[in-house]
């Protein structure tokens, strides 16, 4: 089924691109929004990975999150950006969460430099909390590979338990999958993102039936995953059309209108 003019859909999950340079995210980030355009999706949440590496330093990943905020600054009407931030620096990932979410960002951006049950990233989920914002949580189980420091489904359960007022989006329920789903079920601060690989036939109804609708949003990890594919995981799954809607982007709204400045 197409999107229709009604379906308000926002992307929770997107990256700028790979580029190390803003001139090369500028040109990477208009192919995204044309995309997202195409396909009738109305807001992108930008986040940085710095320079892709698992534990980048605080001077990368301040510069990674000044391109998201000047491509934000480019195309207000359409970015939102997340502010990543590296937990083995505590002070200096406190200092940047502030400076981003000051300058207009609407969440923050965990990736696998940390473990989401590792005690290092407390601070942060205390300061999501008094600021109202979420955290994108990467997870994933993987049979081979997992680095050293990934996060998966349980490190993230383990997190919201500690910090209940902390909402939480868990990145990638392709990648967590059915024994994901059951690591989070108990706790109503965590929901989950669809990106993480190409569709799989009945894992959207799956997360919907297990979290609830209110619990599962759209997301898509673009450019890794193209929005073709990222929107067939719900518009080729057997949901009402007050499921689906919540999925697309009400859910992603009801989340984000909940920062305080």
């Amino acid at each position: 089924m197409p999107a229709t003019p009604s379906d308000l859909i926002i992307d929770i999950h997107a990256h700028p691109g790979y580029s190390q340079s803003l001139e090369g995210l500028r040109g990477e980030c208009q192919a995204l929004l044309r995309a997202a355009a195409h396909h009738r999706v109305d807001t992108i949440c930008l986040n940085s990975l710095a320079d892709w590496t698992e534990s980048p330093d605080p001077d990368r990943v301040r510069e990674g999150n000044d391109a998201v905020l000047a491509l934000v600054a480019e195309h207000p009407d359409r970015l939102l950006g997340f502010c990543y931030v590296n937990p083995c620096y505590p002070q200096q990932a406190l200092e940047e969460i502030d400076r981003g979410l000051a300058a207009g960002m609407v969440g923050i951006k965990l990736w696998v430099a940390c473990k989401a049950s590792d005690a290092r990233v407390d601070p942060i989920a205390r300061r999501a909390a008094e600021l109202g914002v979420p955290i994108l949580q990467h997870a994933w189980y993987k049979a081979q590979g997992q680095l050293a420091n990934e996060s998966t489904p349980a490190d993230v359960a383990a997190l919201a338990a500690r910090y209940p007022e902390t909402q939480i989006v868990m990145a990638h329920l392709t990648g967590a999958g059915e024994r994901g789903l059951a690591d989070i079920v108990p706790y109503g601060n965590i929901s989950v993102d669809l990106s993480g690989s190409d569709p799989e036939a009945g894992l959207t109804e799956l997360a919907v039936r297990t979290l609830g609708p209110r619990r599962v949003l759209f997301g898509t990890d673009a450019p890794i995953r193209s929005y073709g594919a990222s929107l067939g995981k719900v518009y080729g799954a057997r949901l009402s059309p007050r499921d689906r809607r919540l999925v697309l982007g009400e859910n992603a709204a009801r989340l984000l209108g909940r920062a305080r400045r």
